[in-house]
């Protein structure tokens, strides 16, 4: 197994209703399809893609190194939502996505942690592109989305992988904001 480092979120930069009423399986393969056809590549490029009624779906395996990000494939896994078409970097995550990609999002990037991490990286495209790809600022979207933490998890008589979840989920939302504070 190649080693794991950062996940890096990108939009497929559709609209909202794009390919309405078809199965997730069509859409990924619809995306394929591009990536393959339309730039030459073996494979497409994200390991996941999340669909609007939040489905996750896979693409390139997880093995192979993807084709998500040029100059940062290598150690990281590339996780697209379906939407974001017209957005910019500053938008909010709710102008071009759902509630559902929401959470499926937060689930995936709390079980990719899980098994690769912990401490995995995780940031936007529009990090290291000059573009608005995923649609959403990743940091402050993470920043604001998980509940404060005030107890030790050692100390949690229920300790389970799901507290250690949310404990990892807590740790990246204080690293985000102190990322965004500039510290």
């Amino acid at each position: 197994m190649r080693p794991i480092t950062e996940i890096i979120v990108h939009a497929t930069a559709t609209r909202a209703n794009w390919m309405d009423g078809y199965p997730t399986g069509a859409k990924v393969a619809e995306v394929k399809r591009w990536h393959v056809e339309d730039n030459g590549w073996s494979d497409i490029g994200y390991h996941f893609l999340i669909d609007r009624d939040g489905t996750v779906a896979t693409g390139r395996p997880i093995e192979r190194t993807g084709a998500h990000v040029k100059g940062h494939n290598n150690g990281s896994i590339g996780v697209s939502l379906f939407g974001g078409h017209g957005s910019a970097e500053t938008d909010a995550f709710s102008d071009h996505f759902t509630e559902a990609q929401d959470a499926a999002l937060r689930e995936l990037l709390a079980d990719l942690d899980s098994t690769y991490g912990p401490g995995l990286k995780i940031s936007g495209h529009n990090e290291y592109a000059a573009k608005a790809c995923p649609g959403f600022n990743v940091a402050k979207w993470l920043a604001g989305a998980l509940p404060p933490v005030d107890a030790d998890p050692a100390a949690d008589p229920d300790y389970t992988a799901a507290t250690k979840l949310r404990w990892r989920l807590a740790e990246i939302r204080d690293t985000a904001n102190r990322a965004l504070a500039g510290e």
